[in-house]
C-alpha cells in the first residue's frame, strides 16, 4: 500500500513538471523604419541597426521592458546613408517591443 506522504511527493513532483513545461515561448520582432532605422529584439535583448539612413539627425533606441524601467538611450547623430548598428542594451527579464525615434538635425 502506498502512503498518503508517497501521493503527496509524486503529485507535486508532476505538478513542477507542468509549470516547467508550460514556460512562455520568446518573443522575438522588427519594429518598423523611421529614415532607414529599426529595431530588433529578441526575449532580453534589443538593438537599432540601420540599413541606409535616408535623412541625417538624432536617432534614439527605445524598448518596453518587462517588471522594470523602459529603456531610452542617449541621442544619436546619424549621418544620411549611415548602415550599421547604432545601439543596444538588454532587459533583466524580457523585452515586450523596441522601436526608434527620430529628431531632426
Amino acid at each position: 500500500m502506498i502512503s498518503k506522504v508517497t501521493k503527496a511527493v509524486a503529485i507535486g513532483a508532476l505538478g513542477i513538471a507542468a509549470i516547467g513545461m508550460t514556460a512562455p515561448a520568446a518573443s522575438a520582432g522588427t519594429s518598423g523604419k523611421v529614415n532607414g532605422c529599426y529595431s530588433t529584439w529578441g526575449k532580453t535583448g534589443f538593438s537599432g541597426l540601420c540599413t541606409k539612413v535616408t535623412r541625417a539627425g538624432q536617432f534614439q533606441l527605445a524598448a518596453e521592458c518587462d517588471w522594470e524601467s523602459d529603456y531610452r538611450s542617449k541621442w544619436i547623430w546619424l549621418s544620411k546613408g549611415y548602415n550599421g548598428r547604432f545601439d543596444g542594451d538588454e532587459c533583466t527579464f524580457k523585452v515586450l517591443n523596441s522601436y526608434v525615434v527620430y529628431s531632426g538635425g
